[in-house]
């Protein structure tokens, strides 16, 4: 039984990522096995093939590098890697796990889950490789100094240097320069730190640590991709600094592929779907431009002076001209009569010294061949999850659909199990099928996303195993290696075991197989706020993640804090069976803040993870177990009104927070607004960037300021100013800007403290802004009218100071505020004093 839901509208037959160039080469064999990691199966067309046989006789590597998810230039990562052949690798310090989320409710780590997986599809649409950092995204900043009293400047460059160091680039392209031009902290970071790295990598003084695994490395230049959009017009650069830039043309139209390289540029961009980045395709010619930063400075070509051929590896000149005759021979129409070539150029390959090229080669070269013998090796699980010690049932199936003789002669089982020996040969278009299991050791590690299974800093994830470092995600729980007779050569190709369904929609669906602990648990509520000496029920879920599982469920709580009962007995008999357990949760008599975390113990052993699913369209679904916790908070909070009519924004979580303080929050559909039907309502909320995504805004719009015009109470919170769906959307005008206060600990003052809403039904003090997180406010007005009253006033230190933050303006009858504050982190953060302010807002002229 499956506990992951389906992944929606599977694509099937995107190109597999290589991962394998993350090896170290230190200790190289000549026969080394193709891992393959997607989800989606790689199926490629004849003129994919042909290309990959061209890249064969290319021997050159590009690393892009730059802050975030979504910084990278994915037209050029195409180019690179399409028509110029060269390995490309798109290198991002963090996960974007500090940004917003336009498609769902996942923050923090959650989103970083998410974007990761975005950038893992993009990648194999451009064509592109994937590394990444330790380095968590905490949010907007506005300098490298801030930036690096959170990050650890030397941790993340070693991370940079070992990459460099494994990956090999002859030429490292910077996204961002050095300097306020980048617009964002972490992007100057990123800059300094690349340019920091490129000489770093080459020093064996140097994080010599490393050494044990790699090389040091000195690649060739380091450019800056400059004209982005914090720069000038790209098509204004050279004409003032021509001599410092070199021009690329990069919107060329690549014919075995179909597309141009700003159409596939298009598709990789809009998979970028939790930042709302979807765009449409650009044809003809775009221009992209480079400035040297170190290394030395080409004239007109980015990799002048690189052998990007085989006479950069010595004795290996006879291997192009096999090369380019098995091009010349290839047809299209029967890709597999190149076969006895490409094993031809496998044997001239295997003569040659070890050497990274050598190894690349050989995992490249058979890929090759099993594309073109359309050979498929397919493992499939018969469950989605399974628990240490559990036994795992598969089905192999492997067809050759060519006349070239392909023998199975043995297949390495993982776990220890014995080698499972067939000499089994694949006859043209028969398919062959084997059932077997394996047993998982006990001591097998959870598929929790690596980076996650050591709780980290605020700045950076807790990696400790180096090898892991710069990996774009976790390793397939079990490989089957098959070592095959092609033609008299042997190749060795290591399968992931996968689980397949049947969707009656969608047809053929994959998605991961995982291994899970036996119980989970987890708490319903991530806040617990209590503003009344009175209990709250503590509901926990218990779920077994295997058959007949019987234990207790218990609450540890902070001192002062009473749960009642102690413990409650579960018993669940299947997999997926949940059962609920209901705590009452006691408050002490004064203020207080703390953590609650959910228990279960199964044969003597305590679990307190639960099971977190991620299911978009878009990536394939992913699996991680998030611990039992939720913040408890005891405040004193006032409030008048009951009833909250919403608007939902972009990822929305307030309504469940102002659920918390006794708030009736009704979600607002278009046939709940009108004039008769708002009228109940004491306040109306719109999420935020709702005027960014929401259409029907542009319809209903009138609608909700003749609410306010009749006496009601609306309250518009943030939105950016790109994309805004209308300009005028207030009472009266006001702009929205960019700017924003990072510093969730910046100063704030108060503008008119003798209004409402610093005083009724909360009296709001200084403490109310104490222990905030991420950031203050976000795309404050940067002008407005002076019918609005502004309330606060606040800036990041030596920043000019913003005073948009809550902006109040009467209109008819009743109050309209535009507010920019975060209350979509601090609310569901369990913020007290933020709760207090807002309750603040809501009350507004009653």
């Amino acid at each position: 039984m499956s506990i992951l839901p389906v992944i929606k509208d599977a694509k099937l037959t995107q190109p597999v990522m290589k991962k394998l160039l993350l090896i170290g080469f230190l200790l190289i064999k000549i026969m080394t096995p193709i891992q393959l990691h997607a989800q989606h199966l790689y199926k490629p067309s004849s003129s994919k093939i042909l290309q990959s046989i061209q890249k064969l006789n290319v021997l050159g590597n590009v690393l892009y590098f730059g802050a975030h998810p979504d910084d990278e230039n994915p037209t050029l990562i195409a180019y690179m890697a399409n028509e110029k052949l060269y390995n490309t690798a798109y290198f991002s310090l963090t996960r974007g796990d500090g940004g917003q989320n336009m498609i769902g409710s996942e923050m923090k780590e959650n989103l970083g889950i998410l974007r990761t997986q975005e950038l893992l599809q993009a990648r194999k649409i451009d064509g592109g490789q994937q590394f990444f950092s330790r380095a968590v995204d905490f949010g907007f900043s506005k300098s490298a100094e801030e930036v690096f009293t959170i990050w650890d400047k030397e941790k993340l460059l070693a991370d940079a240097v070992w990459v460099i160091r494994k990956f090999k680039p002859d030429l490292i392209i910077s996204r961002f320069p050095p300097d306020e031009r980048a617009g964002h902290g972490q992007h100057i970071a990123s800059a300094i730190l690349i340019e920091e790295a490129f000489e770093a990598a080459a020093d064996p003084a140097k994080f010599p640590e490393q050494l044990q695994y790699v090389q040091v490395w000195k690649a060739k230049r380091l450019v800056w991709n400059a004209g982005m959009w914090w720069n000038q017009r790209r098509d204004e650069v050279d004409e003032k600094e021509a001599e410092d830039y070199i021009k690329l043309d990069v919107g060329s139209f690549n014919p075995l592929l179909g597309k141009s390289y700003g159409e596939i540029a298009a598709e990789s961009r809009s998979l970028h779907r939790s930042q709302g980045f979807g765009t449409v395709g650009f044809r003809g010619t775009l221009t992209e431009y480079f400035k040297h930063v170190k290394g030395d400075k080409a004239g007109h070509d980015l990799m002048e002076g690189v052998s990007t051929n085989w006479t950069r590896v010595k004795d290996a000149q006879r291997i192009t001209k096999l090369i380019l005759e098995a091009e010349d021979s290839f047809k299209l129409t029967n890709p597999s009569l190149v076969v006895p070539q490409l094993l031809t150029i496998k044997k001239e390959i295997e003569k040659l010294p070890d050497s990274y090229w050598k190894q690349t080669k050989l995992q490249d070269l058979d890929k090759v061949i099993q594309d073109a013998l359309g050979l498929f090796i397919q493992i499939t699980a018969t469950d989605n999850s399974y628990t240490p010690g559990q036994k795992m049932q598969f089905r192999i199936e492997a067809i050759n659909r060519s006349a070239i003789p392909v023998t199975i002669k043995k297949i390495n089982f993982p776990f220890g199990k014995r080698d499972f020996i067939l000499n089994v040969e694949l006859t043209n278009n028969q398919d062959f099928t084997h059932l077997d299991d394996i047993e998982i050791p006990e001591n097998a590690d959870y598929s929790q996303p690596y980076w996650l299974q050591k709780e980290g800093t605020s700045g950076l994830f807790d990696i400790s195993k180096q090898q892991e470092r710069g990996v774009p995600e976790n390793q397939p729980v079990a490989e089957l290696t098959f070592n095959l007779d092609i033609a008299g050569s042997t190749l060795c190709y290591k399968i992931p075991v996968i689980y397949q369904k049947t969707d009656p929609i969608l047809g053929e669906v994959y998605e991961p197989v995982a291994i899970t602990p036996p119980v989970y648990v987890s708490i319903n509520e991530k806040v617990y706020l209590f503003d009344k000496q009175v209990d709250k029920k503590v509901s926990v879920v218990i779920k077994a993640g295997k058959d007949n599982i019987s234990g207790e469920v218990k609450l540890k709580i902070p001192d002062g804090w009473r749960a009642s009962p102690a413990a409650v007995l579960f018993n669940l008999k299947i997999k997926g069976a949940e059962q609920c357990a209901d705590f009452l949760l006691f408050p002490p008599k004064e203020g207080s803040e703390g953590e609650i975390t959910a228990e279960a113990i199964f044969e003597n052993k305590t679990f307190d993870k639960g099971l977190g699913l991620l299911s978009y369209n878009h990536i394939p679904t992913q699996l991680y177990f998030p611990r039992a916790k939720a913040k408890v908070v005891k405040v004193n909070i006032s409030k008048t009104n009951g009833l909250i009519g919403y608007i939902k924004g972009a990822g929305d979580l307030v309504p469940a927070s102002l659920q918390q303080i006794g708030y009736n929050v009704v979600i607002l559909e278009d046939g709940d607004i009108s004039d008769e039907k708002l009228q109940k309502y004491d306040a109306v909320v719109i999420g935020v960037k709702a005027y960014n995504i929401v259409e029907r805004l542009k319809v209903i719009n009138q609608v909700l300021l003749h609410y306010v015009e009749n006496g009601g109470n609306l309250i518009v919170q943030y939105n950016s100013d790109q994309g805004l769906l209308m300009q005028d959307f207030g009472p009266y005008p006001f702009k929205v800007s960019s700017k924003r206060v990072t510093v969730e600990g910046a100063e704030v003052r108060f503008l008119k403290p003798d209004c409402q809403a610093l005083n009724y039904p909360n009296k709001i003090t200084q403490k109310d802004f104490d222990g905030w997180v991420q950031e203050r406010s976000l795309y404050q007005p940067e002008s407005w009218s002076e019918k609005y009253e502004t309330v606060i006033s606040c800036n990041d230190p030596g920043s000019e100071k913003l005073d948009s933050g809550i902006l109040i303006a009467k209109y008819g009858k009743g109050n309209y505020v535009y507010t920019t504050m975060s209350w979509f982190r601090q609310l569901p953060a369990g913020v007290p004093g933020a709760y207090r302010i807002f309750s603040n807002l809501i009350s507004l002229g009653r």
